[in-house]
């Protein structure tokens, strides 16, 4: 047990335990600090709670002489007292607290459009993330951030990517933001089962470069949004209207030849679209009106942004995603029959997925599967029919980049479990 009178002794615990290397207390990071009054003060050490204010005050001080005043005023400070009076409550209001806290914390490395950090992370993104702490925690010192002035979480943010591109020893003079995709890539290549893995390891050498989006990416869901532009309004039953869609299904040949549709739904590529659009909120509607939302005029002046929104929304999410990755990689290596492509893909669904009442899947629930991923990629372009009459399938330059990004963004997804 601690003596609450021993504050020598207190203080020689406290830097054995923070700085168990040695080291100043000067070169303790907040983060350390945070960790230690929120989480192993209470958790872990040897200490009843009637003794924490004596060591956090030990603590504050010797932060105080070591010149880190805004790092000691951690130990005493009214969030510091709560987290500790919420782990004297249960475990659970405890871990809640720190939790909270963390996120809450001005050396806490936000998320970016870059990068969303990981709850689960291999030692290179821990690294990563305990060294962007630091470069907040210097600018805080510095007075280059300041917490509630004006712009503070966008300069916070600036600051932040700029140095995620910037190149850094600890990364053998990568840019950290390349070290976390290229560890995120490895784990993600390399998870079970074995089906995942060869299909995986296919494709990974080909991510390590973001492919560059034609300038006719998704163009049919382009050609959507130009016409529908301000708006257009919608038939009593909802549809897109009749003109816009005669027009598509003359420009993109989506219709039986010599015939004229009367509705959205005889043009199942234009319902995918509109569907599609309307998801992704890049369509709204409002009564009987369908327009552009402001997303949507982002996406419209971006082609990349474009390009990853609907690669994206081909993919989909879960166990549809994961077969759609097992597809996009087998066409990625060259054209295929649908028999063939359902066979690709069924050797990862038979080995990793069962169905709702615990059976394997057949082929047919794969090919059923593939025809769901299929239609919206003919849609969008990204798929076209080399021959139809055997069905025979290939990626456009359009689709390849598409399928590309997709699979990029899955491989740098931040990890929510140790294999993902």
């Amino acid at each position: 047990m601690t003596r609450a009178d021993d504050t020598s002794e207190v203080r020689d615990r406290l830097l054995g335990w923070l700085l168990p290397d040695g080291g100043p207390a000067g070169s303790l990071a907040q983060e350390d600090v945070e960790r230690f009054c929120w989480y192993e003060l209470p958790v872990k050490w040897m200490a009843a709670p009637a003794e924490y204010p004596h060591i956090l005050t030990a603590l504050a001080e010797l932060l105080q002489d070591a010149g880190r005043p805004r790092t000691a005023a951690v130990c005493t400070s009214e969030v510091t007292r709560e987290i500790l009076g919420a782990w004297q409550h249960s475990p659970d209001q405890g871990r809640a607290a720190y939790r909270r806290a963390v996120d809450a914390s001005p050396v806490a490395p936000p998320d970016t459009a870059l990068l969303t950090w990981g709850p689960v992370m291999g030692i290179g993104e821990a690294v990563a993330r305990g060294n962007a702490s630091r470069l907040l925690e210097r600018a805080l010192d510095d007075g280059a951030l300041v917490p509630g002035a004006r712009g503070y979480a966008a300069a916070r943010i600036k600051h932040l990517e700029r140095w995620l591109t910037t190149p850094h020893p600890a990364h053998d003079g990568r840019a950290p933001l390349d070290a976390v995709h290229g560890e995120r890539r490895r784990t993600w290549a390399e998870a079970p089962p074995a089906a995942r893995r060869r299909l995986r390891g296919t494709v990974t050498d080909l991510l390590s470069v973001a492919p560059e989006a034609p300038a006719d990416t998704a163009e049919p869901l382009r050609w959507l949004l130009e016409s529908v532009g301000d708006g257009v309004t919608l038939t009593q039953a909802g549809y897109l209207p009749r003109a816009l869609v005669i027009e598509a299904a003359a420009r993109y040949d989506w219709y039986l030849p010599g015939m004229v549709p009367r509705t959205e739904y005889d043009v199942v590529r234009l319902a995918e679209l509109h569907e599609l659009a309307r998801a992704a909120r890049l369509l709204a509607k409002r009564h009987r009106k369908l327009a552009l939302t402001a997303r949507g005029r982002q996406h419209l002046a971006d082609p990349a942004l474009l390009q990853a929104t609907a690669a994206h929304a081909w993919f989909g999410d879960g166990v549809r995603a994961e077969l759609a990755e097992a597809a996009a990689a087998a066409l990625l290596d060259g054209e295929l029959t649908l028999d063939d492509l359902t066979a690709a893909v069924h050797t990862l669904a038979a080995e990793a997925f069962t169905l709702a009442d615990g059976s394997a899947p057949r082929p047919d629930d794969t090919r059923h599967f593939l025809w769901q991923w299929l239609r919206p990629g003919e849609a969008l372009g990204f798929l076209a029919y080399r021959d139809r009459r055997r069905s025979t399938l290939f990626l456009t330059p359009a689709g390849r980049a598409a399928a590309l990004t997709a699979l990029r963004a899955r491989a740098h997804a931040p990890r929510t479990a140790p294999w993902a």
